[in-house]
Parts: C-alpha cells; sequence; structure tokens
C-alpha cells in the first residue's frame, strides 16, 4: 500500500446539513445510551419475560440496513433466529401469519412507512410482543407497537438519513446488550459517545487529505462497495449514500457474495470501498480483495488497527481507533463512510441535503 493514516484538516466552507448532523452522531448516541437506560431496562424486561420463537424485524431504506445489523444482532448475541418482514404479504396479498410468540421489532426513522406500520399492527394483533424504534414519538409506527423506544435524534434536515440510522443502530444495540448474556456490551456501549468523536475527527481529517479517492469516485459512476457479518449493514447503506447524494450507481455486496459472479464487476474505472473489521472477518475479506484488484478496480480500506498492516494491495486505508468488540464497529464504521459520501457529493458539483427527486420520507404500502 502506499500510504497510510493521514492528519491532514478537513476543508473550508460553510457546512452542509448532513455535515453538522454527521457531527451531531456522537451525542445522539450519548443520550440513547445515558439518558434513556431506564426506558431500555423497561422494554427488555417485558421482552425478556414474553415467549420467544423467532423475531421478525420490519423496514423500509436506509432503516432496512439496520434491520440487517439487528437481524446479525439478534441471533449472534440471542441464539434468536431473525427474519426480516415481508410487507407485501400483509399490505398487498393480505394473508394471515401465525404471530404467536414472535418478537416484531418495527424499525423506521419517521414512523409513517404504511408498511412498517401494517406488519407491526398485524403482528401485534396477532400475539406478537411488538417493538417500535423511531425518531418520532407520536408517529403511526409509535403507536402500532406496544412498546416504545425514541431514537433522540432530534430533527433531520438533510434528506439523507445519517444521525438517525446510527441512533437505529444504538438502539437496538443497547436492548440487545440488556437481553444478551455477554457481559461486556453494555460497558462498551457506553464508551462508544467518546470513540465516535474521536471517528468524525479523524474521519474528516482523512478524506480532506484523500485527495486521490475523493478524486476516483467523483469521476466514477459506479463503485463497489464491500464488507461481511456485521458490517454487511455498513456497505449497503454506504452505498446507498453514494446512490442518494451523489449519483452514484454504488452497489453494496458481501465479500462472500461478490465472488459468487458480481466480482466481474470490478474493473478499472470501477473503485471499490472495502470495511474491514479487525479479526477473522478482517483476514477472510483480505482474500476477495486481492480478487478485486485483480480484475484492475481501485481499492481502499476503512476498518480497525489491523489495516495498517494488512497484506491487502490497496490504494490507501484509514486505520479507525475504535478497539470495539465487532459487533459495535457497523456504529463507528459508517460514520467514515458518510463523510466521504458528503465529501464526494460536493465534489460532483451536488448539494448532498436535497437530492434531485427524493424527499424525507418515502410512503410505500
Amino acid at each position: 500500500m502506499s500510504e497510510k493514516t493521514r492528519t491532514n484538516q478537513p476543508s473550508g466552507g460553510a457546512p452542509t446539513a448532513m455535515s453538522s448532523e454527521i457531527r451531531e452522531i456522537p451525542q445522539v448516541v450519548r443520550r440513547l445510551v445515558e439518558d434513556e437506560a431506564e426506558k431500555f431496562d423497561a422494554v427488555a424486561a417485558a421482552v425478556r419475560s414474553a415467549p420467544r420463537r423467532f423475531a421478525v424485524i420490519a423496514a423500509r431504506g436506509t432503516s432496512d440496513h439496520a434491520a440487517t445489523y439487528g437481524q446479525y444482532l439478534l441471533e449472534a448475541e440471542l441464539g434468536l433466529p431473525t427474519a426480516l418482514a415481508t410487507a407485501s404479504l400483509t399490505t398487498i396479498y393480505h394473508r394471515s401469519l401465525d404471530w404467536s410468540d414472535v418478537l416484531m421489532i418495527g424499525l423506521s426513522q419517521s414512523g409513517a412507512g404504511p408498511d412498517v406500520v401494517a406488519v407491526t399492527g398485524a403482528a401485534r394483533a396477532g400475539g406478537a410482543t411488538t417493538v417500535a424504534i423511531t425518531n418520532e414519538p407520536d408517529s403511526l409506527l409509535a403507536g402500532a407497537a406496544e412498546f416504545l423506544l425514541d431514537c433522540k435524534a432530534g430533527p433531520e434536515r438533510a434528506v439523507a438519513a445519517t444521525k438517525t440510522y446510527v441512533a437505529e443502530l444504538a438502539a437496538l444495540a443497547a436492548l440487545v446488550a440488556r437481553l444478551s448474556n455477554d457481559p461486556r456490551l453494555l460497558p462498551e456501549l457506553g464508551r462508544l459517545p467518546s470513540v465516535l468523536v474521536d471517528v468524525v475527527r479523524i474521519a474528516e481529517a482523512w478524506v480532506a487529505g484523500a485527495e486521490p479517492l475523493v478524486q476516483s469516485l467523483a469521476a466514477s459512476d459506479r463503485m463497489l462497495v464491500v464488507s461481511r457479518g456485521f458490517n454487511l449493514p455498513t456497505a449497503l447503506e454506504v452505498a446507498l449514500k453514494f446512490k442518494e447524494t451523489s449519483g452514484i450507481f454504488a452497489q453494496g455486496y458481501s465479500s462472500a457474495d461478490l465472488m459468487h459472479g458480481p466480482v466481474a464487476l470490478a474493473q478499472p474505472g470501477v473503485p471499490t470501498l472495502v470495511f474491514r473489521p479487525d479479526g477473522p472477518m478482517g483476514a477472510a475479506i483480505d482474500g476477495v480483495i486481492d480478487r478485486i484488484t485483480a480484475g484492475g478496480s481501485e481499492a481502499w480500506l476503512i476498518g480497525g488497527a489491523e489495516v495498517l498492516s494488512t497484506r491487502a494491495n490497496v490504494r490507501d486505508v484509514l486505520a479507525l481507533p475504535v478497539g470495539l468488540p465487532e459487533v459495535l464497529t457497523p456504529l463507528a464504521f459508517v460514520v467514515a463512510g458518510f463523510v466521504l459520501a458528503e465529501t464526494v457529493a460536493r465534489r460532483r458539483g451536488m448539494d448532498p441535503d436535497t437530492p434531485k427527486g427524493l424527499t424525507k420520507i418515502t410512503r410505500t404500502v
């Protein structure tokens, strides 16, 4: 690799709403972790006392990526089989499902998505234990569920969700940490806000100095975003942010799925952004990076301390000083992806706050 972590300061200019909201993320997580502890304790106690055969998470858009994170969390930490809801079975096909002894989590930043509201309401009526996670406590989703966890992120002006996405991840992690038998999760979650302060600062400085990366992405209409495991939703969400804010046809993939055909997309002129956690999963991703670069794609790496010593053939790396268990790294890694997406959008002459043709709330059935 040719370069290591940089220390340049971010470029000047008036901040966009998106960049301001990215900088709010540490405080948003702090409010959830500290101020809402009693509420999370109460909801966790209710969930713990209810019978559970499996869990279902209903979500759309950005929240769907948070749902994928929740699926990994619930299965890994609780051993609870978890599926993502197929909303159209309820809203279009009008099928009745057996919701007895199910944990249903409805995820929606606005709480206004008719399909998520409908599935959550049907699950509650069918006997499920229902929890709404939303940034709007007076929303339809909040009313449809038995229990409410408020993201407490405050108003989000940019169309592309950043602080509300991380708040959803934090809410899921805070709930599961209380249900898990892993004694590390709650204390690690408690120090996450201070970690995120460093992540925002370091990511902004690195992106401001990573001119080859910014120029490569800004000049391309296609890119790949790759990770695996707990950070698969990171790849999916960051790819979505590039689509929304820059108009780049960005595709997020599991590194394992990428090898089953889509690796053919790794060509010259198609840059690849890789999120690499430390540990065994990172080592598994390294071999895929070699395949990506062999096809002619230039790769950049964001991850933990191990990216400084990886032998993968990449252009540059950003090592984030997270020191977190892998299960919590998605809350940190995605922040760096948000910073990069916002910067590339501005380089392409686009307004990341108000992407053309998009609105803050999308209602689907």
